[in-house]
């Protein structure tokens, strides 16, 4: 794997198997680039443009993203778990198959994001509107899901175990193949207007201390 540390290293806009270590990416314009089992170490694209870059099978543990536009940005089974986000521009972008355990998007812009296959447990995801999205094998246990729009969405093999789903809206919204978890009165209360399996009901009421015969 070849070793980049300088900025003046950089000669794209294809890369592969390269590591990248202690490098400032932040204001480069980096559209349309594509990384291919990189590592990024220590390494920051704060205010960077990535709109349509492509990141394969990368490694990037506590990136800095923020404030980065990456609308149609596509991450293949890429390691992401604590990047942060903030104010960016994720829109259109795909995760596919990542691992994004405590990412933090806080008051990024995600209109149409793709997370399908992908690991958000424990991350921030405040506000995001996933209105008639089909979520695909999601994992979004502990989560914060505060105040998302779920509106009509199809939740397929996902996990909703611990997520905190203050506000959050789920109407019309298909919760017959996601995982909620133990059902009790006060987290069956989030998914108000959802449609949810006879099985899915039946562990409700269990928690209720009712019996189903």
């Amino acid at each position: 794997m070849q070793t980049i540390d300088r900025i003046e290293d950089l000669k794209g806009p294809e890369f592969s198997s390269c590591l990248f270590k202690d490098l400032n990416f932040d204001g480069l314009d980096l559209s349309s680039h594509s990384f291919e089992h990189c590592e990024f170490e220590n390494c920051s694209f704060a205010g960077s443009f990535l709109e349509n870059a492509q990141f394969i099978k990368c490694k990037a543990i506590r990136g800095a993203f923020s404030y980065a536009r990456l609308s149609d940005a596509r991450f293949d089974m890429c390691n992401l778990s604590l990047t942060q986000w903030v104010n960016s521009d994720v829109s259109g972008a795909c995760f596919q198959d990542c691992k994004l355990t405590g990412a933090e998007f806080r008051d990024a812009r995600a209109l149409g994001v793709d997370f399908n296959g992908s690991v958000l447990s424990g991350a921030y995801l405040r506000q995001m509107n996933f209105r008639k999205c089909h979520l695909i094998r999601v994992d979004l246990t502990e989560a914060d899901l505060a105040g998302c729009d779920f509106s009509d969405a199809v939740f397929e093999q996902c996990r909703l175990q611990g997520a905190h789903l203050s506000t959050a809206r789920f109407e019309g919204a298909d919760l017959r193949q996601a995982d909620l978890g133990v059902l009790t009165f006060a987290s069956a209360s989030c998914f108000k207007g959802a449609i949810i399996s006879k099985t899915q009901a039946t562990e409700l009421l269990h928690g209720l201390g009712v019996t189903v015969l």
